[in-house]
Formats: C-alpha cells, sequence, structure tokens
C-alpha cells in the first residue's frame, strides 16, 4: 500500500511539473513554422525570377524595335541571348535557372497592327521559363511554367 502511494504521489508531482513544457511546445510548432518559411522564400523566388524574365523580355523586345524591320534570324539570335543570359553575345550564365530547363521556349517576331489605316510594326517576345525551386521535392510545390509576354513598338535606328 505503501508503495502505491508512493507511486501517487510522484505520478501528482509529474502532472504538475512544467519544467520542459516550452520545449514539447516549441518542438510542435517549429515544423509549421519551417514549412511556412520555405513556403514563403519559394514564394519570393517565383517572384524575382518573374520579374528577371519581364526585364530581359523588355531589353530583348526594344534592341529588336531599333532593328530593321523584318527581323534577320542573326538579330533574333542576339534578341534570345539577351533575353536569356543579358548578353548579346550569349556568353554568361542563364539569368533564370528555368531557361536550362527542358520547358523553356522563346520565341520573338514581328507583327504589324493597323492605326487608322497606317501600319504599326511591333515586336512580341514571348517566354515560358520553368520555375526551378530552391529545395526541389522539398515542399508539395506544383511545377509550373512563367509565361510572360512583351510587346515593342517599331523604332527603328
Amino acid at each position: 500500500m505503501h508503495r502505491l502511494s508512493n507511486s501517487l504521489r510522484l505520478l501528482a508531482e509529474f502532472r504538475r511539473d512544467e519544467r520542459g513544457i516550452s520545449a514539447v511546445e516549441f518542438a510542435l510548432v517549429l515544423p509549421v513554422m519551417l514549412l511556412l518559411a520555405v513556403g514563403l522564400t519559394e514564394m519570393g523566388r517565383v517572384v524575382n525570377q518573374a520579374a528577371t524574365v519581364e526585364k530581359s523580355l523588355r531589353a530583348g523586345a526594344l534592341f529588336a524595335a531599333r532593328n530593321q524591320f523584318p527581323l534577320t534570324s542573326a538579330i533574333e539570335q542576339t534578341v534570345e541571348n539577351i533575353v536569356k543570359t543579358g548578353d548579346p553575345a550569349g556568353g554568361k550564365d542563364f539569368l533564370v535557372p528555368g531557361w536550362a530547363k527542358g520547358g523553356a521556349n522563346f520565341t520573338v517576331k514581328t507583327v504589324s497592327f493597323d492605326l487608322e489605316g497606317m501600319p504599326l510594326p511591333v515586336v512580341q517576345a514571348v517566354a515560358s521559363v520553368p520555375f526551378v525551386p530552391m529545395l526541389p521535392g522539398m515542399l508539395p510545390f506544383p511545377t509550373f511554367n512563367i509565361e510572360l509576354r512583351h510587346e515593342q513598338a517599331y523604332i527603328g535606328n
């Protein structure tokens, strides 16, 4: 009987003991906080990569719009180099890692719009770049392409 009362007393003391409760709470909250932090970081990377592709599309379309129409294949290649690497010669690394993936696609073409009976030549640059996450496979992040388009009116030399 003495052993049973001693065990009950120890159990009651254990129930009232609050040492270590913050460590348990931390262990419960930590995975959620890590998932949230990594998810927010990846969303920031999506915005960053999209902004980089958009700026490079704008630069490439502006370069094309300052050349003679119709665009030659050499000018189209230079525009593609500007969009993908930021370098007209194409000798630098890709601006975003998605350009190295198989699903990446870039097109540049010239079209003409009718502006009250007067043709207005326009350069259209279109990019579809796969998003490359920082930690692939760590999150249930869906695979998708960053798809952007930029149009620039013909400026000439």
